[in-house]
């Protein structure tokens, strides 16, 4: 009986502990799925504002060569003012479209300049998300190992008293019955002595 009481308490401490360890388990892994996720919309996040550049972009491209074909059109408003105040095919029409070219191809480089800047901070940013997220995720692994590290061990150690308890028990009913036995042996042998 007292065998029986004492294996059941360690298969319950067994259970409960691996209980304890699972559950851990099952956080640590909700945990990082929380933490994926987050980075995952922030990631998603830079990447529309990436794609927001990009449309910037070409939009502030195609204005720029927009306005540098109205400046240079020959049958445009500005060809028009020229030509009624004589400055057609003269020196000043000439440079105002090289002052046109010069304009479209400064605003398409200021342009460029300000996309490729924007998208190096937006793959920088995103780098930087995965790699906190790679952290994090590291530190959530880590204390949930520390954590069911921590309940192996106390289930380790309480397995371990309740063990020497056992063998204790065992020691004291061996001793017990023993103590019983010479007893009545002693008794035997009084009786068979009176008897002779």
């Amino acid at each position: 009986n007292a065998n029986n009481m004492y294996n059941n308490m360690i298969n319950q401490t067994d259970n409960q502990y691996n209980e304890l360890i699972n559950a851990n388990k099952d956080y640590a892994q909700k945990q990082q799925e929380i933490q994926q996720q987050n980075t995952d919309f922030a990631i998603e996040q830079i990447n529309q504002n990436k794609e927001k550049a990009e449309k910037d972009y070409t939009k502030e491209q195609t204005g720029a060569y927009t306005d540098y074909q109205k400046a240079t059109d020959q049958y445009g408003v500005q060809a028009e003012q020229m030509a009624t105040s004589g400055l057609q095919n003269t020196g000043f029409a000439e440079s105002s479209k090289v002052q046109a070219f010069t304009s479209y191809q400064n605003r398409y480089n200021t342009a460029r300049e300000v996309y490729s800047n924007a998208v190096l901070s937006y793959d920088n940013a995103i780098k930087d998300a995965q790699l906190k997220n790679n952290a994090q995720l590291a530190e959530i692994a880590f204390q949930s190992l520390q954590t069911q590290l921590e309940y192996a061990l106390q289930g380790f150690q309480y397995k371990n008293e309740l063990l020497q308890t056992k063998l204790n028990t065992q020691m004291q009913l061996d001793s017990e019955y023993n103590n019983r036995y010479h007893q009545v042996l002693q008794q035997i042998n009084t009786e068979n002595s009176l008897a002779e």
